[in-house]
């Protein structure tokens, strides 16, 4: 550290690196000379020169320089060797007790640098009074003997198919344990294999050998392991049968049904693995997808009976981009476009043959279609292919028959009958969303597939979200001019805000006021209402230097501003 003043230099040796220490002194007034200050003073110098500094508190030094400044005893100063640290691996100081809000706090904790980190203080303020809570974090354990191991897999020759990489490597899946991640290129591992560089042998179609190679790359920190954890949930969501709709999973088994619209109501949950203050925890919260119990086909059929002339528009209009499920497979699609020259009599190419969709879907999922003459909806995704440059979208054709809207459309947020009748649903209490924590809690330690998928990986659930401890605030006071209210356990107070005069005005002395000609019934009107508002607020607000403009055109208002 190298400090200028006008007395005093202190530098560390020259082998130190010349990181930026977290100090952000002001120094436009110290002029002066460098001297080099001896052993003995070295620590009362740097004290004094702290006490001329102004500190940007960061990480690091600066919170030692922070804690010299500010510590009364200077008995209680860590010894600095020289004017270099005498143990830089870990120095404590203790900090200081300070105030919270102009209240006392409770912090007795040490505050920690270790390797250039500052590990602040946990600081509890006294405002309000204690309250017994909840909340939707899940803790997760990790068991200390396994973890996340990555490897790097390489293919001798060389295959460019994800698909024939994950074929090729599931071959040898019991050798290294069965559980995986792979994505083509990086594997994860819940085990640490004999060898470094793990080889396999494959055969190709072609019956040539390919040479697989596992490099043991690194044990992945608990941080970067937090995207694995994620995907890890997903598949224990999708064990529990759970409909995946974005980022959030539904549960089609238990609808609540809103018989008089044809909807229906599927409670779910949102899930996200993070690493906090306590360790590694599953914030889960509560969530509902709608889902109407009409096809697509009898929206089709109404929207044709309402306007045949532009049925077609209407209908792509009214459908074109929203998001329908398929209850045959449960899976999620975007419309992207309707096609109205094919129908469930025409074929498609497989690569046993020509198929019609009415054929196939009775073959495949025993379904018989009833409407022979229905457009084709059909959506657009894009292929997984390693290539981005080369990525092509993967067309699907949906059968209307077989297809339901989900989400709000505009009839539905335009009914407000509708919309209570569904907010009865939607908005959950505290208890219920506690319920529905230990429910899903319930479902994961109860479900064997979902348990193991745990274990394999080294993770358990434990209950820990109902022992925290949280502060109620008291109702603040608001004060204006002439009064004080309160504004309460809601923090309400608009309506008091428009009736009183303000605790500082600023009145408005000079402004100017531009309109065209023809607008001078509106600004005159603009004026009065703010000489009415603005004398409720104890505001004073002059007459402005009114402006008329001949010509509405951009040029004469800048003209005029000018």
């Amino acid at each position: 550290i190298r400090l200028k003043t006008a007395t005093t230099k202190v530098s560390l040796p020259s082998q130190e690196h010349s990181n930026d220490s977290g100090l952000d002194a002001d120094q436009s007034g110290l002029s002066g000379v460098y001297q080099r200050t001896s052993k003995d003073t070295t620590t009362s110098d740097l004290a004094s020169t702290c006490n001329s500094l102004s500190l940007s508190i960061g990480r690091g030094r600066a919170n030692l320089l922070h804690s010299i400044k500010t510590e009364n005893n200077p008995s209680s100063l860590t010894t600095l060797e020289g004017s270099a640290f005498q143990d830089q691996n870990k120095i404590c100081t203790h900090a200081k007790n300070t105030s919270l809000t102009g209240d006392n706090t409770e912090s007795n904790n040490l505050t920690i640098l270790e390797n250039g980190f500052f590990y602040p203080n946990t600081i509890y303020g006294t405002k309000g009074t204690p309250v017994n809570i909840s909340c939707n974090y899940i803790g997760i354990s990790s068991d200390p003997k396994k973890g996340v191991y990555l490897y790097e897999v390489r293919f001798n020759p060389s295959v460019d198919s994800i698909h024939l990489r994950m074929k090729y490597l599931n071959e040898h899946s019991k050798q290294f344990g069965g559980v995986k991640t792979f994505d083509g290129t990086t594997l994860y591992l819940p085990i640490l294999l004999e060898r470094e560089l793990t080889t396999f042998i494959s055969k190709s179609r072609c019956n040539e050998e390919i040479e697989i190679r596992i490099l043991f790359k690194k044990k992945e920190s608990l941080k970067n392991c937090i995207q694995l954890y994620n995907v890890l949930f997903d598949r224990i969501m999708k064990t529990l049968n759970y409909v995946k709709f974005d980022r959030k999973q539904f549960d089609p088994s238990r609808p609540k049904v809103i018989p008089t619209a044809k909807l229906e109501v599927w409670p779910g949950y949102v899930t996200a693995v993070d690493e906090y203050d306590g360790g590694l925890m599953l914030c889960c919260d509560v969530s509902h997808r709608l889902l109407c119990q009409k096809a697509v086909l009898d929206i089709l059929l109404e929207i044709y009976q309402q306007n045949k002339m532009s049925y077609q528009d209407k209908a792509k209009k009214y459908l074109i981009g929203s998001v329908i499920i398929t209850r045959y497979n449960n899976r999620t699609y975007r419309i992207d476009d309707i096609c109205f020259s094919q129908n469930p009599h025409s074929e498609f190419e497989t690569r046993t043959g020509s198929y019609s969709y009415i054929d196939y879907f009775k073959n495949h999922h025993n379904i018989e279609i009833k409407d022979g003459k229905q457009p084709l909806l059909i959506s657009l995704k894009q292929s997984r292919k390693s290539d981005t440059l080369n990525q092509e979208n993967i067309q699907f054709s949906l059968i209307p028959e077989l297809c339901y809207l989900t989400g709000l459309h505009d009839e539905i947020r335009a009914d407000k009958k509708l919309m209570r009748e569904v907010s009865t649903l939607t908005n959950v209490t505290p208890n219920k969303r506690i319920q529905a924590l230990d429910k899903y809690f319930k479902n994961v330690s109860e479900n064997n597939d979902a348990r193991k998928i745990l274990e394999n990986w080294g993770l358990s659930l434990h209950k820990n979200y109902h022992n925290i401890v949280g502060r109620k605030i008291d109702s603040v006071q608001i004060y204006f001019a002439k009064q004080c209210i309160s504004a309460g356990q809601n923090a309400e107070f608009s309506k008091e805000v428009v009736r009183n005069e303000m605790l500082e005005v600023v009145n408005l002395n000079n402004w100017v006021l531009i309109h065209h000609k023809n607008d001078l019934r509106a600004a005159k009107s603009f004026l009065h209402n703010m000489q009415n508002c603005s004398d409720v607020f104890g505001m004073k607000i002059r007459k402005p230097n009114v402006i008329s403009l001949e010509h509405d055109r951009l040029d004469t208002y800048v003209d005029a501003l000018r």
